[in-house]
């Protein structure tokens, strides 16, 4: 295996990574809502509880999906230098808002 295909398998792993995360942390946000709703419906404790920790869960997967982005983000450029030369353009402001709203201070 050569330098580059290492390299690109390296951000096929990265990327199948990031994807578990981001989907995940889309996801748990509407299970708080609903937890919370719950709670606020039936004043059961355990609802409160439940959407407590998933915000705890949610806080740690949105740092480990940012991070892994901005990976990803270093790596199309690195390991996809052709396709960036086409892409770039079109694809390098959705990138930059994403790097505001996750990185950006």
């Amino acid at each position: 295996m050569n330098g580059l295909l290492a390299a690109r398998s390296q951000m096929a792993m990265s990327l199948a990574f990031h994807i578990v995360f981001a989907a995940i942390g889309i996801a748990i946000p509407l299970l708080m809502i609903f937890a919370e709703w719950q709670w606020l419906r039936t004043k059961d404790e355990v609802y409160l509880a439940l959407a407590k920790r998933w915000a705890k869960g949610t806080a740690i997967l949105f740092a480990v999906g940012a991070v892994s982005g901005t990976v990803l983000s270093f790596e199309l450029g690195l390991l996809w230098p052709g396709f960036m030369r086409y892409a770039g353009a079109i694809i390098g402001m959705p990138f930059s808002l994403e790097g505001f709203a996750f990185e950006g201070h």
